[in-house]
């Protein structure tokens, strides 16, 4: 009886589990496997038993291995560090005693700087981690969970708590009582008039700016107990899974993310090639908005008779399908042009007092030429119309005015291949 009974139970435990078993395993064994994988497999490896993969609090203790940025950047550079994480999930796919629950990414960013902008990295540093992992090991989105650590003040606490630091008692302090983030900064910076906050800043929150992950997994199959063995059916038993727990990290709630815009100088290199200087800007208005001003001014003449002498701007208002500054773009432009124009014996041609003007469409497409999106290239071509009045003077030094008129023209409005150099600033609400 007490035999059937324990049968009883242990086939129950493995469906409430959604656990499939095959024929029959021993504790020892499992607990032999385990201990060998452990001896094989890095810290951040967590071993958990089958029921209990969707929960953050059964590894919450276990070593994670944090993947440092630079400060307020987003870009991985591979290292021995990313490779041997690649090695290892190979590894495990190839493991048959054990599968692979799923991967917890989180990421974070040292307190310094602006909440929203913090709020962006911790997001983008996770993803960056993500997106590099299922491109080398070819997972799927839904072996990875992700989450934002945003401003990692937990870790700061225990870092803290851990080591000698100057007014590490009054930090941590501050911490546990102050809920409000921004807050706490300023009460850290003033403890000792920035003292510690700069020391915070060289030594500890370096650390803080990482992407985490954990690799849980869970034994192939479940074991019994050794003197018992059962046999269930192959057929696997789908359980709902329960929701993600959160990491003991209080997070406010969030609506919406925050993401730098940008701001770039740009000179058109097919005005370069006509010797006509140019530079311009452009500025992140929304995020799939921008503005676009460029200037042209050439002054000079290219010989006695040849020259094209312009002072023109054209702004355009660009919209962008996925972010501003990146990718395809569409515009609205209109253009002011001064100009002294003479690249022919039959004329020179000068607007009268009268600038031309007129507007148009345009398509681009912009690409970055640089990991930390500094540098960007260009290309753009733009169509419209436009009117202008004219005098023309005999093409010799004081040649006399010998015709006027007007005219309106259609056709292609604006053209470019720029360099553009863009700085970043967090936006603001």
């Amino acid at each position: 009886m007490k035999r059937k009974l324990t049968l009883l139970l242990l086939s129950l435990n493995a469906l409430l589990a959604g656990a499939t078993i095959h024929g029959e395993f021993s504790l020892s064994e499992s607990d032999s496997i385990l201990s060998k994988a452990r001896e094989q497999y890095p810290k951040y490896v967590a071993f958990l038993p089958s029921n209990k993969l969707d929960s953050i609090l059964e590894y919450k203790g276990t070593d994670v291995t944090p993947i440092t940025f630079q400060v307020n950047k987003v870009d991985l550079e591979e290292n021995e560090q990313l490779k041997n994480i690649v090695s290892v999930i190979n590894k495990l796919r190839k493991d048959e005693h054990f599968g692979i629950g799923y991967i917890w990414i989180a990421g974070s960013a040292s307190p310094e700087g602006p909440i929203d902008g913090n709020k962006r990295l911790g997001k983008s540093r996770a993803e960056a981690l993500a997106d590099y992992l299922k491109r080398e090991t070819h997972l799927e989105d839904v072996d990875i969970r992700i989450e934002n650590i945003w401003e990692d003040w937990a870790s700061l606490s225990l870092l803290l708590s851990k080591q000698d630091f100057p007014n590490k008692e009054k930090v941590i302090q501050i911490i546990a009582n102050e809920e409000k983030w921004d807050q706490r900064k300023l009460k850290i910076k003033r403890i000792d008039k920035r003292k510690t906050w700069n020391l915070l800043l060289h030594e500890m929150f370096p650390k803080l700016r990482n992407a985490r992950m954990v690799i849980v997994c869970s034994v192939k199959e479940s074991p019994v107990l050794s003197d018992t063995s059962v046999s269930l059916s192959s057929e696997e038993i789908a359980v709902e899974a329960p929701p993600i727990s959160s990491p003991d990290i209080e997070l406010p709630t969030i609506t919406t993310m925050a993401e730098d815009r940008f701001f770039a100088l740009k000179t058109n290199g097919l005005y370069l090639g006509a010797l006509i200087a140019n530079i311009g800007f452009e500025v992140e208005l929304w995020r799939k908005w921008s503005l676009d001003v460029p200037v042209w001014y050439s002054p000079y003449d290219y010989t006695p008779t040849r020259k094209i002498r312009l002072l023109a701007t054209q702004p355009e208002l660009r919209f962008w399908p996925k972010k501003a500054g990146k990718g395809h773009f569409f515009g609205l432009h209109t253009h002011i042009v001064g100009f002294n124009v003479a690249i022919n014996d039959n004329g020179r041609y000068q607007d009268p007092n009268h600038a031309l003007w007129g507007a148009g469409f345009s398509y681009g497409y912009t690409f970055h030429l640089d990991k930390s999106q500094k540098w960007s290239l260009e290309f753009n071509l733009g169509a419209g119309f436009a009117e202008y009045d004219y005098d023309v003077y005999r093409n010799w030094a004081n040649g006399p005015k010998f015709n006027s008129g007007s005219d309106f023209y259609w056709g292609i409005t604006r053209a470019g291949i720029s360099i553009a150099y863009k700085f970043y600033k967090p936006r603001t609400k």
